[in-house]
């Protein structure tokens, strides 16, 4: 009888992978309209991002910007993940999205 090895996932939780779960996060609230927020290690420091995008038939464009660790939150805790409409996500384009710092923008380009 041999024994298997067997590929963890790189982001399953155990003891080897707390420091790739501290310094990123993604959560996507919807995959109809996309949209969502994360955070990522950048120089020491946690950066705090929203993202959205518009789909073009076989791609998606998305802005990325730089939201605070509050807004951060507020998405979180008021947005819960699932399929929202153009017109549903309208709300949080222009609160999170709008006027915000660009960190990445363009085709199928997510931090």
């Amino acid at each position: 009888m041999t024994s298997r090895k067997t590929k963890q996932n790189p982001m399953s939780k155990n003891k080897n992978n707390n420091d790739a779960e501290e310094n990123y996060e993604f959560y996507l609230i919807s995959n109809q309209c996309r949209f969502g927020c994360g955070y990522r290690t950048v120089e020491g420091g946690r950066q705090y991002f929203a993202f959205h995008g518009v789909p073009n038939r076989n791609s998606d464009y998305f802005v990325n910007v730089q939201i605070s660790e509050e807004e951060y939150k507020q998405i979180k805790s008021q947005w819960p993940k699932r399929s929202y409409s153009s017109a549903e996500a309208s709300p949080f384009k222009r609160r999170f999205i709008d006027g915000h710092m660009v960190l990445l923008e363009g085709e199928d380009r997510l931090l």
